[in-house]
């Protein structure tokens, strides 16, 4: 057994995730991964499939997955994506008001790239209705939100599309009822809301806890250089502005305001009570499928 330890623990190959939008950009710019790491850029939702899949040992996933998945991941400390307030990344437009008008709306378009944010969508209709939307719920591919909103009238949209349709709101598009998510959820509980986490597959984690443990270390010094140095954090703005083509005050109001990236006594709060509605929805969805 110690042999066969040794032997994975010289694999010369970690796959490590990154999320592709410009959200991470402040834990991954000032990120050296020494050699033997493999870094892997993809949307959340594909992050969650390839570490359930057994594709990636590390990844930051949806606070969705992780908390449906717990048994088979492993939590790595002080790091997240995370939102105080208004995220102005996670927005749910709609020609309808959020209220009981939405029962006689055909479909709620919600984008193939997300998990945790489409969770929080449903859980927050279903107060503002009475009701469970998520029969209405239509798939659409994420860079298509603007033939979405323009043809259907609604969508939830993220990540740095929402960034840019935030950009654009203007009174073309007045008619639009624009809500922020993680802004509704903080006025309910109090509480950030937190959208993404690091996790390690645990079978891996139990075989290499030192290359973890330095992972986890070396990651959340990064987010701190980021946000210290002022040439690493002039660079990472001009690169998520070279990468989303979104205004530099923007992306600064984002990174400052906007997000917080640690793991802290709150945020392990919110995540207890999303994981309570994440039990109910998945209860509630059972139980409609049996009927």
């Amino acid at each position: 057994m110690i042999q066969s330890t040794r032997s994975q623990s010289l694999n010369p190959t970690i796959r490590l995730g990154a999320i592709s939008f410009v959200n991470t950009i402040p834990i991954y710019h000032a990120y050296q991964p020494s050699p033997e790491i493999q870094l892997v850029y993809d949307v959340p939702a594909r992050l969650n499939q390839r570490v359930l899949a057994g594709e990636l040992d590390v990844s930051p996933v949806s606070s969705a997955c992780y908390l449906r998945h717990q048994h088979e991941l492993v939590l790595l400390e002080d790091l997240s994506v995370s939102s105080p307030g208004a995220v102005e990344s996670v927005l749910f437009l709609s020609k309808v008001p959020l209220g009981h008008d939405l029962l006689e709306v055909p479909a709620i378009w919600v984008p193939s790239d997300s998990e945790t944010s489409v969770a929080l969508l449903a859980h927050l209709l279903k107060q503002a209705t009475g009701q469970d939307l998520r029969p209405k719920f239509k798939i659409y591919e994420a860079n298509n939100y603007q033939s979405i909103l323009h043809e259907r009238g609604n969508g939830l949209i993220i990540g740095d599309n929402a960034l840019m349709m935030k950009e654009q709101l203007t009174q073309d598009n007045a008619s639009l009822h624009c809500y922020d998510l993680s802004s509704m959820w903080q006025e309910q509980t109090g509480l950030p809301f937190v959208f993404a986490v690091w996790v390690a597959r645990r079978r891996w984690a139990l075989q290499n806890s030192e290359r973890l443990t330095e992972i986890n270390r070396a990651l959340r010094e990064a987010k701190e250089t980021f946000f210290r140095s002022a040439p690493e954090y002039e660079a990472g703005l001009a690169l998520a502005e070279s990468r989303s083509k979104l205004p530099r005050a923007t992306l600064e109001r984002y990174y400052r305001h906007c997000l917080t990236y640690g793991l802290e006594t709150s945020h392990q709060r919110s995540l207890q009570q999303f994981s309570q509605i994440l039990r109910q929805l998945d209860a509630q969805e059972t139980q409609s499928i049996e009927q």
